[in-house]
């Protein structure tokens, strides 16, 4: 059932546009989409009755009207026994909408945790026309020093293990 999740995410996001309601609403996709496990396997249970799991979920979620877009979706997942996939389906969803507004997530890694305003313009150093780039920082005590940023498969070294490294390689081919 986990592939039936990018079909949903695709509907849900192509809807919540045409009733100009994701911006609103994104706040409460990226809530769901961070569900704990044990919460979606509850809600998955087919052990439980559907309204009872229905019920639960429209209460989390303030209890959205039916004719809303949010409201629609879990009157589907419900008819569909598909509440267990509530977290993966929101998932898909935000990442879909981040690649289609150009947003790249990455890391940056260094000794010791930067200032926020450090990642911000590093963040903002690597944005480009039509990319934004959202950067999290992350420690790594085998860094020397300088910083390592990592966005997708990309990886842009600026450590002085990697200077020195590299150093090391034209001592040795010359």
């Amino acid at each position: 059932m986990a592939g039936a999740a990018p079909r949903y995410a695709k509907a849900l996001l192509e809807a919540l546009e045409a009733k100009g309601a994701l911006e609103a609403t994104l706040p409460t996709i990226k809530a769901l989409s961070a569900l704990p496990e044990d919460l979606c396997a509850a809600l998955g249970n087919p052990g439980t009755p559907v309204a009872s799991r229905e019920a639960a979920l429209r209460a989390a979620l303030g209890n959205p009207s039916t004719d809303s877009v949010i409201g629609q979706f879990v009157s589907l997942l419900a008819r569909r026994r598909r509440l267990g996939l509530v977290s993966a389906i929101c998932g898909q969803m935000v990442a879909l909408h981040e690649s289609r507004s150009g947003v790249v997530h990455g890391t940056v890694e260094s000794r010791t945790a930067l200032s926020p305003s450090s990642i911000a313009t590093l963040s903002r150093s690597l944005s480009s026309a039509g990319r934004n780039v959202e950067l999290t920082s992350r420690t790594d005590d085998s860094i020397l020093g300088g910083f390592r940023v990592i966005l997708g498969d990309v990886i842009l070294d600026a450590t002085a293990n990697n200077q020195l490294n590299q150093a090391r390689r034209a001592l040795l081919s010359a």
